[in-house]
């Protein structure tokens, strides 16, 4: 009986000792892992300029893309009308909370680095 249980502990630790450790946890957020770029990517843009708040709906994608430190590129966005088409460069970042629950909706956020006019938006 002895024997079997030496067997068992040996086996047991031969088994969680081979497994290859955690994982890195990807960061979510704006000082998150870029998670892919968006070059000249066509939407519309919406913004408030006193709370703060920016956000921009890609036209070809089902995605919702929250701008990060929307106050520190308002400078940027307030040129355009609400709702404009526009063309966005950026870094996307994975949504806290969608790293919480994989099967929210397709919500990033998007460290701005360029905005321009659509030239080819009717």
């Amino acid at each position: 009986m002895r024997k079997l249980y030496k067997f068992i502990f040996i086996i047991g630790i031969l088994v969680f000792s081979s497994q290859p450790g955690c994982k890195k946890q990807p960061k979510c957020g704006c000082d998150g892992d870029v998670r892919f770029p968006l070059v000249e990517t066509s939407g519309t843009i919406i913004y408030n300029v006193e709370t703060s708040y920016a956000k921009f709906q890609p036209t070809d994608i089902y995605s919702t893309f929250e701008i990060c430190d929307a106050g520190e590129v308002m400078d940027m966005l307030t040129p355009f009308e609400q709702g404009e088409t526009v063309l966005v460069s950026g870094d996307a970042y994975d949504d806290c909370y969608k790293m919480v629950n994989p099967y929210a909706y397709a919500n990033y956020m998007l460290r701005l680095t360029e905005i321009k006019k659509d030239e080819f938006d009717n």
